[in-house]
């Protein structure tokens, strides 16, 4: 309760007298009272406002309490709105008929706070924003969030005060809740100390435990790190005893490709002058034998045509072998003519559909780079045409930034499963060329069927 003794502050009973008195104060000089809904006499101009027209319409849909009360009346109800049946239980007809049943139903507990808090709004004039509790027709308490203000007449006496009340029960039961749920809390919290102080005082001879155990296993890391040390500098020794194993073997494979490149170039010229010579002879004598026996009607001309058919043959499949092992051109455009050459020979040879396509000209000159590309393009191609049985094959080859990608697609039969043929002959010497030159091989089955073998080599200047 305020102190009597502020100045800015008023007792109980000033709250309830100025309550009570507002009305004869202020209107005392009128004479009589208006009400609800009718005319003041001799030209008062403070007119009620229309009741049923502005509230009935638009309050009485609002899911909660608005009130109006007359202070020239003796703080009588004037309006409250259908929705204190549903809140409280009484009628609106019932509250209305009974001018204090609204402060009769004041909990008794907040009645004194109200009677503080609304005579300081009519001195104040300031809005009324309190919580207060309502008994219910069945003596059930009721929370209400209220905000209520007052309104002056013209002359500036207050007339009249209107507010809406919320129901905020529910709110109410759930801070309780909440607070119960806290006191547990609290309590379980209270008793989760004891629990962690008993705890803690295991653990602290625990950790004295743990020192001890810590100081042997320090002593026997000493030990240790002195046997790592050992063991470091023996593998050291033993790393640089692999890399020279290493460098040596990779210049004995370089030495060993480069024998292989300088063995297929011989092959290749004696297959073309060689071999190739005498089957080019013995076809041509073959078809001279074949014409004369022709000739003469004889019977072994048959046999003769069918020799030069084979020779012919054979010629073919000699000059694909030469074909096969000569090397690759160097140069700007050296490599790029020697796929576009190899699309060409696949197509003559092997009657299948072979696309070069490029989007730039790759200025390879390294010819080692070039050759193992190339070999990697050929043995591709050779899978797809004589084990993928395929009838259109693609030869792609495109720059990229830093990088060169070569992708040779084709429409074969493909592989059953790619990783069980990593063990076969050609794709072992395609992954051990691209690892050769720092590539990297993929092989995968192509979505629309057949294969997709795809060489990606950072140039690092080594175009």
């Amino acid at each position: 309760m305020i102190e009597a003794g502020d100045e800015n502050s008023i007792s109980l009973g000033d709250a309830e007298r100025v309550i009570q008195e507002l009305a004869s104060v202020f209107f005392e000089a009128n004479g009589k009272s208006s009400t609800l809904g009718s005319e003041p006499d001799n030209g008062d101009d403070r007119r009620l406002p229309d009741v049923e027209a502005r509230y009935r319409t638009l309050v009485e849909q609002v899911p909660a309490v608005v009130f109006m009360i007359f202070l020239d009346r003796g703080i009588s109800e004037a309006y409250v709105s259908p929705h204190i049946e549903a809140a409280l239980g009484f009628s609106q007809a019932e509250w209305l008929d009974d001018p204090i049943r609204w402060y009769r139903q004041i909990h008794p507990g907040d009645k004194e706070r109200w009677n503080i808090e609304t005579a300081q709004m009519v001195l104040s004039g300031e809005p009324l924003r309190s919580i207060y509790r309502i008994l219910a027709r069945d003596g059930h308490t009721v929370w209400f969030h209220c905000e209520v203000k007052m309104v002056r007449a013209e002359d500036g006496h207050p007339w009249f005060v209107h507010g809406i009340a919320f129901d905020i029960t529910e709110l109410k039961k759930a801070e309780e809740e909440l607070q119960n749920s806290r006191a547990d809390l609290e309590k379980r919290v209270e008793e989760r100390t004891k629990e962690l102080a008993l705890t803690n005082k295991m653990l602290q001879l625990e950790i004295g435990e743990r020192k001890r155990v810590q100081e042997d296993l320090l002593g026997a890391r000493h030990q240790l790190e002195i046997r790592v040390q050992a063991r470091t500098v023996e593998l050291g020794i033993a790393n640089d005893i692999l890399k020279s194993e290493m460098i040596e073997r990779k210049r004995l494979e370089k030495s060993i490709l480069e024998i292989s490149e300088r063995e297929k170039r011989r092959i290749a010229q004696d297959l073309h002058d060689g071999l190739g010579q005498h089957l080019t002879g013995v076809a041509f004598l073959s078809k001279v034998l074949a014409d004369k026996l022709t000739e003469k009607l004889s019977a072994e001309a048959n046999d003769a045509a069918k020799i030069a058919r084979l020779v012919n043959e054979a010629i073919n499949q000699t000059r694909e072998l030469a074909r096969g092992l000569l090397p690759v051109p160097s140069g700007s455009q050296g490599f790029v003519s020697a796929l576009r050459h190899l699309a060409s020979d696949v197509e003559e040879l092997f009657n299948v559909s072979c696309l070069f396509r490029d989007e730039d000209a790759i200025p390879i000159r390294d010819i080692d780079l070039a050759t193992h590309l190339y070999r990697i393009a050929q043995e591709a191609v050779t899978n797809a045409v004589k084990h993928g049985h395929s009838r259109q094959v693609v030869i792609d080859l495109s720059h990229r930034g830093g990088t060169v990608a070569l992708s040779i697609y084709d429409d074969g039969v493909g592989f059953p499963d790619v990783p069980d043929h990593k063990e076969g002959m050609g794709l072992r010497i395609m992954n051990y060329r691209a690892n050769m030159i720092g590539a990297s091989l993929k092989i995968q089955k192509n979505p629309n069927g057949g294969t997709m073998v795809t060489c990606v080599l950072p140039l690092n200047g080594n175009e």
